[in-house]
């Protein structure tokens, strides 16, 4: 357990060496904090509230749930597996006293805990943002926004757990960025067109926080959606490791 350990802070520390992982944290601290300061003063200049302070953390979780986030996971994942696989570094990786399940599992692992590092620097900076706008809200309000951001880190997870699977497929972190990309914008695009489909597609769930906020929750669907996303992890997870695993390097 101890090297699984060290294998986790390993692989957490390479993708905070990526210059990328730190521009995405510092568009993640600093874009609620702009957007909050430019739609106050538009809002005073006006007299009209577009956006109400209590409203403002969740309108930026959908940004970042939708936009950013699944942008560093296709990043990340690809990074970690494809550009490993590309620079032959991966190579070193498996020489060390772990089985390929406990290197797969630990870079799986270490992507996760980024996602949550980030939804907790959106919610911060988003809640820092909304002390500029009057009638901030109370505790209800607050707690309101931490199960809202607590719950996005689910269909996050499954998707980095899809474009890790997605990445076994390339040599290249850039074939499987690009690949990620476009397969997430299409499946975006097509249930947009035919929403029948979105069902089955754990990109349509990026916005399932708002089943979680609100007077009354949705608890039937919430449990339907929480299975299916689970299904989903499940089987790629397997899908993923099953081609890590018989990789030759």
């Amino acid at each position: 357990m101890h090297s699984f350990t060290a294998s986790v802070w390993n692989e957490s520390i390479k993708i905070a060496s990526k210059k990328k992982t730190i521009f995405i944290l510092a568009v993640t601290l600093l874009l609620p904090v702009l957007a909050g300061v430019l739609l106050s003063r538009f809002q005073s200049g006006i007299g009209i509230g577009a956006v109400a302070s209590q409203d403002f953390p969740i309108v930026m979780l959908g940004v970042f749930s939708s936009l950013f986030l699944p942008l560093f996971v296709f990043m990340g994942a690809a990074d970690v597996f494809s550009g490993e696989m590309g620079d032959r570094t991966m190579k070193l990786t498996l020489t060390r006293p772990l089985s390929r399940f406990k290197v797969f599992a630990s870079k799986q692992l270490a992507l996760a805990l980024y996602i949550a590092l980030y939804l907790l620097a959106a919610l911060l900076a988003s809640v820092l943002s909304a002390l500029f706008f009057s009638h901030f809200g109370g505790i209800a309000t607050v707690l309101e926004w931490l199960l809202a951001y607590g719950s996005a880190f689910v269909p996050l997870l499954v998707m980095s757990i899809a474009a890790v699977c997605l990445a076994q497929f390339f040599s290249s972190s850039s074939s499987a960025l690009t690949v990620s990309i476009l397969l997430y914008a299409g499946l975006k695009v097509t249930a947009f067109f035919i929403p029948q489909l979105a069902a089955y597609s754990p990109t349509a769930y990026t916005d399932w926080h708002m089943l979680w906020i609100g007077s009354t929750l949705a608890g039937g669907k919430i449990a339907n959606i929480f299975m299916f996303l689970m299904a989903c992890s499940i089987l790629f997870f397997t899908a993923g490791y099953y081609l890590f695993d018989k990789k030759e390097i």
